[in-house]
């Protein structure tokens, strides 16, 4: 099912995208809509699905993770469904996807230093292929519909 939006609509999700603690009144303010009628239109992006969730984003360098790195795993046959199932034992994995090509899936991480990133790739090797990327910073932009 393809769900359609306005200008109004895509304007909610480029402000609620860049920071989802914003009040209705505030994002109301900014696209010229009351209060009620931005929330009524929150709410209907949230009832079909468009939005899924409100989330953090958590500096993990503040909690002592300073370093993000990607790991492209590899697996024999079908042998990525047993990591999948022993992914909770990877609690720096903080995001991990199934993908096309050469690597199976792709999980970022968030570690303390080379020795934690050691640590998890000697732990990786037990279910699969790992190579690794060491993030240098992030270039993110937050805005997907600003084009449309």
């Amino acid at each position: 099912m393809k769900i359609v939006l306005d200008e109004f609509d895509h304007k909610i999700l480029d402000l609620l995208i860049e920071n989802s603690r914003l009040s209705y009144a505030e994002i109301g303010r900014k696209i010229s809509l009351s209060q009620s009628a931005t929330k009524e239109r929150v709410q209907n992006l949230t009832d079909t699905g468009v939005i899924k969730s409100f989330t953090a984003d958590v500096d993990y360098g503040l909690l002592g993770y300073s370093l993000k790195v990607i790991i492209h795993l590899k697996f024999k046959n079908d042998e990525f469904r047993v990591f999948i199932d022993h992914l909770k034992q990877f609690p720096e994995i903080i995001s991990c996807k199934r993908i096309t090509g050469e690597y199976c899936l792709i999980a970022e991480c968030v570690l303390k230093d080379s020795t934690h990133l050691e640590n998890i790739i000697d732990r990786l090797i037990k279910f699969g292929i790992p190579s690794t990327s060491v993030q240098l910073s992030e270039i993110r932009t937050n805005r997907f519909f600003q084009t449309q």
